[in-house]
């Protein structure tokens, strides 16, 4: 009987020290939660972008002289002036002028007509004549031939149609295509003379989770070798292999490099790097995302130690945080945990 007795004791005691050694067991339906201390702060988010550059280039004029090109002049990205040479066929000058009318005839004594006044508005310009004019008189010849002993070109006093090429708006930064190539021989209508725009087109280019983060509008800041600019992202394009890309520009759509453009590369595409602010920094009350509570009422609440619930309007937010006000730093609020 007493080794009964003894095993039942046991027993007990060691239900006894099971029962209060375990943890109780969690109440169903009872919401696991930590405490967090909303405090003053700020909060911001920024984007890392690729970003490039590239140079479009559009046609200004055709080549009109025949014969071997022997010289280049310019290279991609020269800026030229009016009377400035661009390149040499057999060794004779082809000089660019300013007109919209493009050279399509020999001028000499005689012609009369818009090509012959965009001539002598240039010979006007440069001293050689007194005064522009449609026709081509004794005075534009003698003019002429006091320009083309400049040139150190044959002087005849006429100019030949392959000797100018009119470009609407001078001076531009010139873009020769690839077929002027010494040696080549060029004839009347082909190659096309080609100038570069104003200024570079730059993109910022995101992936498909990146682009989630950003939208038009976006300020962006650039840096591109000692130079570092500003602008705003444009409409965002999707690729066909999902990739995003967005025109950058500057403030009221100016090109977002300005006087620096012409130190950015005129030859292929270059890569610069970006960062496009997302969230403009913001100061506040600072609390974890996950301690907002939306309410039926479409309002916004946090929920304290003591299960009180505070309504907050939310300010901002970004990388999990959110700055609210109406609620005073040091409360301690629920965030939902494990």
């Amino acid at each position: 009987m007493w080794l009964v007795a003894a095993l039942m004791v046991g027993g007990l005691i060691g239900w006894a020290v099971s029962v209060f050694a375990s943890p109780p067991k969690q109440v169903a339906g009872e919401a696991s939660y930590v405490l967090v201390t909303a405090s003053s702060g700020q909060i911001s988010a920024k984007v890392a972008s690729v970003v490039t550059a590239t140079w479009p280039v559009h046609q200004v004029a055709v080549n009109q002289a025949s014969g071997t090109l022997t010289r280049l002049a310019v290279g991609r990205g020269d800026e030229v002036h009016a009377g400035d040479v661009l390149y040499r066929v057999d060794e004779r000058p082809v000089v660019v002028l300013e007109g919209s009318v493009p050279a399509f005839r020999a001028l000499s004594v005689g012609v009369e007509g818009a090509d012959v006044k965009q001539l002598t508005r240039f010979l006007v310009a440069k001293h050689y004549l007194a005064s522009a004019t449609s026709k081509y008189t004794a005075a534009v010849e003698r003019a002429v031939r006091a320009w083309q002993r400049r040139l150190g070109t044959e002087v005849t006093g006429s100019v030949r149609r392959g000797d100018v090429v009119f470009a609407k708006s001078l001076p531009m930064r010139v873009a020769l295509k690839s077929d002027f190539r010494l040696g080549v021989s060029l004839s009347a209508g082909t190659p096309a003379i080609e100038a570069l725009a104003t200024a570079p087109v730059v993109s910022g280019l995101f992936s498909e989770r990146q682009a989630t983060q950003v939208s038009e509008g976006m300020p962006v800041r650039v840096e591109s070798g000692d130079h570092i600019w500003t602008g705003l992202l444009g409409p965002l394009i999707v690729g066909s292999d999902s990739s995003v890309a967005s025109r950058v520009a500057g403030s009221k759509g100016a090109s977002l490099c300005g006087q620096e453009c012409t130190d950015v590369p005129v030859k292929g595409v270059s890569q610069l790097s970006g960062e496009v602010e997302v969230q403009a920094p913001v100061s506040g009350v600072t609390v974890p995302v996950a301690a907002l509570v939306a309410d039926a009422d479409g309002t916004t609440a946090v929920i304290d130690a003591a299960g009180a619930r505070h309504q907050v309007v939310i300010r901002a937010q970004a990388r999990g945080m959110a700055v609210v006000d109406q609620l005073p730093a040091g409360t301690s609020v629920r965030v939902p945990g494990k």
